[in-house]
């Protein structure tokens, strides 16, 4: 038994039942998430709203008891994101109806895919054995992954893991089969669910790229039109889905936003891109450390954790190992231009994404790559640096939890 336990504690060689016994603890240690849902109005997720009026033939909304972030055009009113988290959920919403839909259990169940996936891309870049389960549950509970499990009742988190799903099915087949045209849909789903991850496509190229150089007479230019054609389809449903509602398939409706409080004034002020907000939205995403916010006399009570969230290289210290990585020049190059882009886009935006909880969310639109360049360079951390990263990453996730479910 002890020896049983010992194998699958490594994730050496999973066999099938390692991978349900896996599954099975992953699920019963989010028990409390999956019941969270109901505590949190979670029945009233947009995208669960949404799925409902697509199933009765409508691209508005239903009533709702608020619209507070959603978009009031021309007297109806309209979600604001991406449609493909309402798609999946459409199948569950017939059958169960929207209000029986626990969107946290379904993250949970996305989840055990993905460390499924995580598993295999992590075996094919060869990370050591006696790291690999280190770096698993660095990816699952020191990163803001476990934040957008735990508040998949909203639907930003929701629309976090969903994409970040198809993130790792795109690292898994450009790592394995390395087939083009469902490359390219995985690129799009992502796309259709958190827009800025369009930029996948430079890592795609770059592995494209590289694998032409390697063998030019197995890659073939209809394997870039595979690719072009896998994503372009879902950038041309987006396109009409934008012209079906507001006439214009270049506009997502974002200036038709309810905002509300310092989203509001910013914007008002602002816009919702600009680069006043940069410097706010850099000092968030690097350097921001974990803030406990407190209130009272002498200011010695404990309030909350501070909503705001915590820097990417406070929160999880580790990732910082990714700059040492050695890749190919292209797969680098790619890497690079996809993350940048990205975090472009993220740093230049209204919002850093408040609400959020020692993280900074939308580094989730990211962190799989990232995360592969992290894997790609810890042969060159002390192993004990390594684990004490880790091991302080996850604790912190766990004490910004307790505070922020105990004084909320």
């Amino acid at each position: 038994m002890i020896r049983y336990i010992r194998k699958l504690a490594s994730f050496e060689n999973p066999t099938r039942l390692d991978w349900i016994f896996y599954f099975a603890a992953f699920l019963v240690l989010h028990v409390p998430a999956i019941m969270n849902f109901y505590q949190n109005d979670g029945a009233n997720n947009a995208y669960l709203r949404f799925a409902e009026s697509l199933l009765n033939g409508s691209l508005a909304l239903p009533p709702m008891d608020t619209y507070n972030d959603m978009i009031a055009y021309n007297g109806a009113h309209y979600l604001p994101y991406p449609p493909l988290p309402s798609l999946l959920l459409a199948p569950f919403v017939a059958i169960f109806g929207y209000q029986q839909v626990n969107t946290v259990f379904i993250v949970v169940v996305m989840s055990c895919l993905n460390l499924f996936l995580l598993h295999k891309i992590l075996v094919r870049v060869k990370v050591s054995a006696s790291v690999l389960p280190w770096l698993i549950l660095a990816f699952f509970f020191g990163t803001g992954y476990w934040f957008a499990l735990f508040t998949s009742h909203h639907v930003y988190s929701f629309a976090h893991i969903t994409s970040l799903t198809f993130q790792l099915l795109l690292m898994n087949e450009l790592l394995g089969r390395k087939r083009w045209w469902l490359a390219g849909v995985y690129i799009g789903c992502s796309f259709l669910t958190r827009q800025f991850t369009f930029a996948y496509i430079f890592i795609a190229l770059g592995f494209l790229y590289y694998a032409w150089k390697q063998n030019r007479e197995e890659v073939k230019f209809k394997h870039l039109v595979h690719l072009g054609l896998g994503a372009g389809f879902f950038f041309l449903l987006y396109a009409g889905y934008n012209y079906v509602r507001f006439g214009n398939p270049m506009d997502p409706g974002y200036s038709y936003i309810i905002f509300n409080g310092v989203l509001r004034d910013r914007v008002n002020e602002y816009g919702v891109f600009s680069a006043k907000y940069f410097l706010f939205n850099f000092y968030s995403m690097f350097i921001k450390g974990f803030n406990i916010e407190f209130e009272g006399v002498g200011n010695m009570h404990i309030k909350d954790m501070d909503l705001w969230g915590t820097s990417l290289l406070s929160a999880s210290p580790f990732l910082v190992a990714a700059v040492k990585a050695k890749w190919a020049r292209p797969l680098a190059i790619g890497a690079c231009a996809t993350i940048g882009v990205i975090l472009t886009g993220t740093l230049f935006y209204h919002n850093n994404g408040f609400h959020q909880i020692n993280t900074m969310r939308f580094s989730l639109d990211f962190l799989p790559l990232l995360f592969v360049l992290f894997a790609l360079a810890v042969q060159h951390i002390p192993a004990w640096l390594l684990k004490g990263m880790i091991v302080y990453a996850v604790l912190l996730n766990i004490l910004g939890f307790l505070i922020h479910f105990i004084y909320q």
